[in-house]
């Protein structure tokens, strides 16, 4: 039940007990961290272990699924709901259920301590480094995780408008906050749970991609704003900022950065025979988001011939990408400052990795 508290701050609990065993563990608490004992290869358990309620796991690494497409037939009336992984620090696995494919139902923290998953329409987060759970009251979204890992952002939809609110972890702490509901922005980060970044990705004249996305930076008391920008002109000559409609661009990592995908601007090439199909190169360029100061770049491999490379999160300083070559799929961290790989674990084929913060 919700109870009125002083100063508009609402607290709201649950009835989870703690078990004996399930107090604060010693773990790693950055990304990069988290993702330096995943095993040389994921693959699914043979025979899954569900995730238990009765003791602690440890802090949560990534969340994979496998989408495989001959698993989708038109006689099954719909997508298929395949199970979904929690692979842990240590390198242990658990099955946490059967989502549908593309359905966003759970999500690692930045330091992988809490697991929210929607169950019935409602959102539960679980603190993995024990066993205690709280629920998220009903109407409430998941919107987005703390850059820190102590809180998470919600949203509430009432008619055309979207109210927003803080959930504080551990304790269920609500707090209702003076932000506004702004048309077509998009969240990108939610810093330490004091200052929210958004950006506005309406597109340009004659629906061109936009050539420098501006992030709005305002604390969560709806008092100070500031701004960065991505001039993707400045950075990686003239470019648009593009990823068919919506542009690819997402924030995180520490020091908090936000990246984007951007394609530069050129002709097809003349000498190409016909019909034939040319790869536009991308690069992500990035912005600190404290600073305002140019993170770096990373030039990624595009895709041809069934290989290439996706940006799919952050993990502090480096870029997070999955690769596919001739001899399969790879997670592999990438360095700004130098474009260097490192490979962090390889994956089955098909599969949809989500790591934490995301």
């Amino acid at each position: 039940m919700l109870i009125g508290g002083a100063a508009g701050v609402t607290l709201w609990r649950t009835n989870a007990t703690r078990s004996p065993a399930s107090a604060e563990v010693v773990a790693p608490v950055s990304a990069r961290e988290l993702l330096a004992r995943l095993p040389g290869r994921l693959v699914p358990p043979a025979a899954p272990t569900t995730l238990p309620t009765d003791r602690a796991v440890g802090r949560g690494a990534v969340l994979y699924q496998i989408n495989d497409p001959d698993n989708f037939t038109m006689a099954a009336g719909g997508l298929p709901r395949m199970p979904i992984y929690l692979v842990t620090a240590s390198g242990d696995q658990f099955s946490i259920g059967l989502v549908t494919m593309g359905e966003f139902s759970r999500a690692l923290s930045a330091d992988g301590r809490w697991l929210a998953q929607r169950r019935d329409g409602q959102w539960w987060i679980r603190d993995l480094t024990g066993t205690t759970e709280r629920a998220v009251p009903p109407g409430y979204e998941v919107r987005e995780w703390s850059s820190d890992g102590r809180a998470l952002l919600l949203g509430q939809t009432t008619g055309t408008s979207e109210a927003f609110t803080t959930f504080t972890l551990p304790t269920g702490e609500l707090r209702p906050l003076a932000l506004p509901a702004i048309p077509a922005r998009q969240m990108l980060a939610f810093l330490d749970g004091r200052e929210l970044a958004t950006a506005e990705f309406d597109l340009g004249p004659n629906l061109r991609p936009r050539r420098q996305i501006t992030i709005a930076i305002q604390d969560i008391d709806g008092r100070n704003a500031r701004s960065v920008s991505i001039p993707t002109t400045q950075q990686v000559g003239t470019g648009d900022i593009r990823n068919a409609l919506v542009p690819l661009v997402r924030g995180g990592g520490n020091p908090p950065t936000v990246w984007a995908l951007v394609a530069p601007q050129e002709e097809a090439p003349t000498d190409q025979p016909a019909g034939a199909r040319t790869e536009t190169p991308m690069t992500l360029v990035g912005v600190d988001l404290h600073s305002g100061k140019p993170a770096g770049r990373i030039d990624l491999v595009a895709p041809r011939n069934g290989e290439g490379e996706e940006f799919i999160g952050l993990a502090g300083t480096e870029i997070l990408l999955q690769r596919w070559t001739a001899g399969g799929v790879e997670l592999v961290a990438a360095d700004p400052a130098s474009n260097q790989r490192r490979v962090l674990t390889s994956l089955p084929d098909y599969a949809k990795v989500a790591l934490p913060g995301d």
